[in-house]
């Protein structure tokens, strides 16, 4: 169903539930041939994400990732009072594309797609993906669906799944809590959207970790939150450096188990600080734990949350990294205090995710499937990480220095002192490689340079040889 991209005078976006694609990658790839072809002109303002996502019928979330895409991609640009407008000017390797993009038209299901570039973020395993088990739940449950289901009308979402994922939070992340806890969400960016408007007010004082999530910032800042840059070193966001900056802060929002981007980990006594702070403050902790079952040394670390013995941590989650992004399914685990301060939100401003998915996943974890998937996921990964980093080494250590973490889906090279990431993304984005800087991860001026490389994706064979096509654009002259 096509509909009117609202404020402009483009033509229209057409949203296909039946493809693979993600919704916010078909809005993104559409808004962006808008832009090529000349129909969106520079400095158009585009409409709000609600507006946008009410008018195409799609969660708010939704839109903000597509926004947020195309912003990193150079094609928008924000500004404080003017809203999202497309950018100025564009660069010239997008500029040249102008001419393939105007050809393309949205693929139908079942149509051969162009092939994902390395390194691109965001991918999984899509050839160890257990498409016919996933398709048999998906299946049994829509051709004779239970009369619960057809009745449902639980805000915080299916019953069985969320109890599927409180077994899977005491099983894998050392994680006590109940089903009443847990809220299925439409993704990482709905879970965000509902606690901002559940525990925060505009004007309150929010850490984030400095780099840090973009789009979590984003999310927060649209109700108003302050958003605090607080850095990060080894050992994670510095508390003591969080309370200089902000002490009446009212939250802080972490990635403790693997900080993105970086990767390093929070320990112990971090982990205690952070939490000491909150009890006092009397703050809460938001607590992202995007991929965290993808380490690869030991067992995942235990959750920030259940360290916590003064109901102080809001937990996230999500199948998307974990499961696939075809699952746009996250959950919140909430303090057994604030249950019916989030039930009340989402039943007066929120719209709980389809279920569509809902009782699939919750059969594909209860019988030990996903479990299953987990685990040979982690035999996979490991070897392509590996793979990656073993042919990197063979390029100048003075272009890079491979900052590889035991765990997650993405390596970090770090540039020396004087290069410049985002010419750097342009530059390889030309030879046919895509990679994600790590200076756009930061609020402030002070930006450390790198480049972020997602192996999950890709074959061995192929990260190795965008592995040597990535050393030879990083040596030849600029």
């Amino acid at each position: 169903m096509s509909r009117p991209l609202l404020g402009t005078s483009a033509s229209e976006i057409g949203i296909d539930r039946d493809d693979r694609e993600p919704i916010q990658g078909q809005i993104a790839r559409q808004i962006r041939s808008l832009v090529l072809s000349g129909r969106l002109k520079p400095q158009t303002r585009l409409p709000s994400t609600r507006a946008l996502s009410e008018e195409l019928g799609v969660a708010r979330a939704t839109v903000v990732e597509a926004y947020e895409q195309l912003l990193s991609e150079g094609y928008l640009e924000t500004r404080s009072g003017s809203g999202t407008r497309v950018a100025s000017e564009l660069p010239e390797a997008l500029l040249a594309a102008a001419p393939a993009e105007k050809a393309k038209v949205a693929p139908r299901a079942g149509q051969k797609r162009e092939p994902a570039r390395p390194f691109r973020s965001g991918l999984v395993d899509w050839e160890n993906f257990p498409h016919d088990e996933w398709g048999r739940l998906l299946g049994r449950f829509w051709r004779n669906p239970p009369v619960t289901l057809l009745e449902h009308n639980d805000p915080f979402g299916w019953l069985p799944l969320r109890e599927a994922i409180a077994r899977h939070l005491y099983e894998w992340r050392g994680l006590g809590c109940e089903a009443e806890q847990v809220i299925v969400t439409a993704g990482g960016l709905d879970a965000f959207d509902l606690i901002g408007r559940a525990i925060l007010k505009p004007g309150d004082k929010v850490w984030f970790e400095e780099p840090g999530y973009p789009t979590a910032r984003r999310i927060f800042s649209l109700g108003g939150v302050a958003a605090v840059p607080v850095p990060v070193d080894a050992e994670g966001l510095m508390v003591g450096r969080g309370v200089e900056r902000a002490p009446d802060a009212r939250a802080a929002f972490v990635t403790p188990a693997r900080h993105y981007p970086t990767g390093v980990t929070m320990p112990l006594a971090r982990r205690l600080e952070l939490l000491d702070w909150a009890a006092e403050a009397s703050a809460t902790i938001i607590e992202d734990d995007y991929d965290s079952e993808y380490r690869y040394v030991g067992k995942p670390l235990p959750a920030l949350m259940s360290l916590d013995k003064q109901a102080r941590v809001i937990y996230t989650g999500t199948f998307s990294k974990v499961f696939s992004p075809i699952v746009r399914l996250g959950y919140i685990v909430v303090p057994k205090a604030l249950v019916q301060r989030f039930r009340a939100e989402r039943v007066s401003h929120g719209a709980p995710p389809s279920l569509m998915a809902q009782p699939a996943l919750a059969e594909f974890m209860n019988s030990g499937a996903f479990a299953i998937h987990i685990r040979r996921m982690r035999r996979i990964y490991p070897a392509r990480r590996r793979a990656l980093i073993e042919a990197l080494k063979e390029g100048d250590g003075r272009l890079y220095h491979i900052d590889a973490s035991p765990a997650g889906l993405m390596l970090l090279l770090r540039l020396p002192a004087g290069a410049n990431d985002e010419e750097t993304v342009q530059h390889l984005a030309a030879q046919g490689i895509e990679a994600l800087s790590l200076s756009s991860h930061y609020a402030g001026r002070s930006r450390r340079q790198g480049l972020l490389l997602s192996f999950a994706g890709f074959s061995e064979i192929d990260l190795a040889q965008a592995a040597r096509a990535l050393i030879a654009a990083l040596a030849a002259p600029s």
